[in-house]
């Protein structure tokens, strides 16, 4: 996530609650995420957005390397460089008309 060590803590609902905001400013510095327990379970999790954003990116990316198709495209435009077959941006404008 960070080049720092992220904190991994476990806090009550309750206790989440009632320290909210150090909980949130936490999160947010990337210096800890939370998983919150309701009854000693698990319920749910608190993250700075940098941590989730980093999350759904890296969600993207196993998504995106299990898709057959986008895999498909990965290796044919392996193949294209390979052969010499690219374009420069400029070749690509005047390809375009633009």
């Amino acid at each position: 996530m960070h080049d720092q060590t992220v904190i991994k803590k476990t806090i009550s609902s309750t206790e989440a609650s009632n320290h909210f905001g150090t909980m949130l400013s936490e999160a947010a510095s990337g210096r800890s995420l939370f998983m919150v327990t309701r009854m000693g379970k698990p319920q749910g999790v608190f993250l700075g957005i940098d941590q989730f954003r980093e999350m759904l990116e890296m969600i993207e990316t196993f998504e995106e390397l299990h898709d057959a198709h986008y895999m498909q495209g990965i290796l044919e435009a392996r193949e294209d460089i390979r052969l010499g077959e690219t374009l420069t941006l400029d070749d690509l404008d005047r390809a375009l008309g633009l």
